[in-house]
């Protein structure tokens, strides 16, 4: 360039800047901002300098020109360009699209400077549905928290995906659960990095509570175009029981309707003085009339006799109640058998109790050994229980226990006793026949002995040896040394049918034969029939 050309240039530019000048006054606009248009590009650079995408995929890039003193200048010109336009393309504002997997550079020029980007461009992404979360757990706990962990997944787009929590006390079903509306767990829960470790925690829970959490993860927007993948594992935590002490005890439910030889489980919830559930405290439970509904240590409470009866839960101090009716199993009269409450002792006068037992003996010994005592502290909430203290001298016998005071033939009964074997003879039985007709056993219990327990029959007995209804134990061996309650209700249904429906109990109320467990039996065959419907032919009448 001559240098009157040179110089021809610089004046077009002082005319033209101080022209820019006039009208630059006239605006009020900034001189600085002027002048610096006049300063020439010593360099160029693109941010970022590499950067990674899927085919199909965009990234962002700016270029930013500078002077020789590294200050950045406005209001220049710039071009882009890409050096393998079949990998990656660029268009004027700096915008690259991966066309198909390889690196490209990407280049920004302004007045002859120039600054690069390095751009990598990946095989596409396959979009799927998110993947699932399989190791959430519970790692910590306080009495209103449970703090969860998981790692973090994939949204099916190569993105981190984003989470929603639900929990449940007790057994959770995700589509009922309650949505966690305190804490870290709240939903919407953003990914941050595939594979990370996780950790979010529920707040406003319970104490001494046990609940279930489980999770789904997601892309997109809840309740809008969220595409969701499976639902997790489920994680179980327990939050820590509250120190509190107990403020307010409420017994559900608060009212019932019980039948004679009928139970009805009770429970007490423990609640401190801001209403907050309280778990692991001793409760008591009573009953005002025990005579008419007998209550075990767990709340299970027994109709006795009919009438009305009031229970009560006390822990710590605190007391709550409920009101129970015994009301009469079905029609007809109800013979209770008692727990040998009106005497205890060793003699014959004891074990009769008052003379409502009729007969007591030892089979074919007339020497009067003691088999039988009724002794106190029976199983909680009752006096005195009938114990088994040895076997009788006859091999293969020991004791009979009898009742002769039975309605006719054609009326409904109850009848419960309770009974402890501490005999560990390998042989022989004990009977317990408490309602007998001149000899005539309508039903009996009997137990047989062995060296680690004994099992017990139920039976329609008649002096043709008829056992329409019998268990001899095949798969439940009761204990030596612990009480058991039995009990069986018996219903005559005409003339020549009648059904019975027997019930064993362990000392704390649980249930453990019923009518499912006991074999039927008629002559000539038997089979094991679990109903609980037994129409049975009645024994013989007696001559």
């Amino acid at each position: 360039m001559t240098f009157k050309h040179k110089l021809s240039r610089r004046l077009a530019l002082l005319r033209n800047v101080l022209l820019l000048g006039a009208v630059c006054a006239a605006a009020a606009c900034d001189l600085r901002q002027l002048l610096a248009l006049l300063t020439q590009v010593a360099s160029v650079t693109v941010s970022p300098t590499t950067a990674s995408m899927p085919v199909g995929q965009t990234v962002s890039l700016t270029a930013t020109p500078k002077d020789s003193a590294g200050s950045a200048l406005i209001g220049r010109l710039v071009t882009w360009a890409s050096n393998a336009p079949a990998v990656a393309t660029v268009d004027g504002n700096g915008v690259v699209t991966g066309m198909v997997a390889g690196p490209a550079t990407i280049t920004a020029t302004s007045e002859g400077q120039s600054g690069s980007a390095a751009i990598t461009v990946s095989a596409p992404v396959v979009v799927t549905n998110p993947a699932p979360v399989t190791d959430l757990a519970v790692s910590g706990v306080t009495t209103t928290a449970l703090t969860l962990s998981f790692t973090e997944v994939n949204d099916g787009t190569g993105q981190p995906a984003k989470y929603d929590f639900r929990y449940a006390v007790g057994t959770i079903v995700f589509g009922s659960a309650t949505d966690v509306a305190q804490g870290t767990c709240v939903r919407p829960v953003l990914g941050t990095s595939i594979g990370a470790r996780r950790s979010c925690t529920i707040l406003g829970l319970q104490a001494g509570t046990g609940y279930q959490v489980q999770l789904v993860s997601y892309r997109g927007t809840l309740d809008s175009n969220a595409v969701f993948g499976p639902l997790s594992n489920v994680a179980s935590g327990t939050t820590a029981a509250s120190t509190a002490p107990v403020a307010t005890v409420t017994v559900s439910p608060a009212s019932a309707s019980v039948a004679v030889g009928a139970v009805q489980q009770f429970t007490a919830a423990l609640k401190d003085a801001s209403g907050n559930l309280l778990t692991g405290r001793a409760v008591t439970w009573s009953s005002n009339s025990p005579t008419i509904a007998g209550i075990s240590a767990s709340g299970l409470v027994t109709g006795l006799l009919a009438g009305p009866a009031t229970i009560t839960a006390t822990s710590e101090g605190q007391s709550g109640s409920a009101t129970v009716t015994v009301v009469p199993p079905g029609a007809g009269g109800v013979v209770f058998e008692s727990d040998w409450s009106t005497a205890t002792g060793t003699s014959q006068s004891a074990v009769r109790d008052g003379t409502r037992w009729g007969n007591y003996w030892e089979f074919n010994n007339g020497s009067g050994v003691q088999l039988l005592s009724v002794v106190a502290g029976g199983p909680p909430g009752y006096a005195n229980a009938l114990r088994v203290l040895q076997l009788g001298s006859v091999p293969g016998y020991a004791a009979d226990l009898q009742q002769d005071n039975l309605p006719i033939l054609s009326t409904d009964y109850y009848v419960r006793f309770y009974m402890r074997n501490d005999d560990t003879s390998p042989a022989g039985d004990h009977v317990v026949t408490p309602d007998i007709q001149a000899y005539q056993n309508l039903t009996y219990m009997r137990k047989f002995s062995g060296t680690n327990g004994w099992q017990f029959v139920i039976s329609l007995y008649g002096c043709s040896f008829i056992y329409p209804i019998s268990h001899i134990g095949p798969t439940i061996t009761l204990s030596h040394g612990v009480w058991y309650r039995f009990e069986y209700f018996v219903h005559f249904v005409d003339a020549t049918h009648v059904q019975v429906h027997p019930r064993v109990y362990d000392a704390s109320g649980t249930q453990i034969l019923g009518d499912a467990d006991f074999l039927q039996q008629d002559p000539g065959s038997a089979v094991w029939n679990g109903r609980s419907d037994w129409t049975l032919p009645r024994p013989a009448p007696a001559r």
